[in-house]
């Protein structure tokens, strides 16, 4: 009986101890952990939009923008006409006998007939210097306009000459830029710039040369060692002056394509005149 007891004794103490401790079969499996992740967020905030400034309307803007800002460069034989353009036109005349054969232009269609008349003139004089020497045993020479503008025009006579002692024929260049307003031949110092010139020839930069077979470094080096001696000086001389007939030009300019080109006298190995067109626009 004591030994009942003392069993029934144990039993409850055990009893007490599990039931405190929490020693059921259902309390032994562990609950799930359930991680909260809002608390790890930052704090709202409100939401970045990241935008194209460049939509297709801004691009719109942006290339008319860029067109206005690059106008087309105006000719500097269309601003020679300072908004009051030249009516004319060019038209070919010929001349030959035995030994003498040309072509030159005559302009046409002018307002006023007696600067028409003054102009054709100076062109017929210029197209047949140096035909009338009696050595010549062969002379030929035809035109190409090279600028036909709203206030000047440039051509470029062209061929070859002749004579009865020479072992070769000789290269003939003669340009003529005229202004339609006044009928004066435009000499390079009236138009280009005479300093980017000078400055172009003497590092061999800003132009290419037309001759077949001749390069740069080849015409720089004619250039350097002693034909010319002062370019700013001997450029001063270029071109013909109708109102100086007597003037002797040492070398020839004119505009193509809105572009300075140049004929510089050489040595007859690199074709006489070596044409050089320089880069940039008039």
């Amino acid at each position: 009986m004591v030994k009942n007891k003392v069993m029934s004794v144990f039993g409850t103490v055990i009893l007490i101890v599990c039931t405190v401790c929490g020693c059921s079969y259902k309390d032994n499996v562990q609950p799930q952990t359930v991680v909260d992740f809002e608390e790890y967020m930052p704090p709202t905030t409100e939401a970045v939009i990241v935008r194209d400034e460049k939509t297709s309307e801004s691009v719109e803007e942006i290339e008319t923008e860029s067109e206005t800002e690059q106008e087309a460069v105006v000719p500097y034989s269309d601003r020679m006409a300072n908004g009051e353009p030249v009516e004319y036109s060019i038209e070919e005349a010929a001349y030959e006998n035995d030994k003498v054969h040309i072509k030159y232009p005559v302009i046409t269609g002018m307002a006023d007939t007696g600067l028409q008349n003054s102009i054709n003139d100076n062109i017929k004089r210029i197209a047949f210097l140096d035909t009338d020497k009696e050595d010549i045993s062969y002379y030929s020479l035809e035109f190409l306009t090279a600028t036909r503008g709203a206030g000047m025009v440039s051509f470029i006579l062209s061929g070859n000459m002749n004579t009865q002692d020479s072992a070769h024929p000789v290269s003939i260049v003669k340009t003529l830029n005229i202004d339609m307003k006044t009928g004066k031949n435009i000499r390079l110092k009236d138009y280009a710039d005479m300093g980017r010139i000078v400055s172009d020839l003497e590092n061999a930069n800003g132009y290419c040369v037309i001759n077949e077979g001749v390069s740069v470094e080849d015409f720089t080096f004619f250039m350097n060692n002693g034909y010319v001696t002062d370019y700013a000086i001997t450029m001063l001389d270029y071109d013909f002056d109708f109102g100086n007939p007597e003037l002797k030009p040492v070398g020839f300019s004119c505009i193509r394509d809105n572009h300075l080109v140049m004929f510089i006298e050489a040595e007859h190995a690199m074709g006489d005149y070596v044409e050089i067109e320089f880069n940039y626009d008039l």
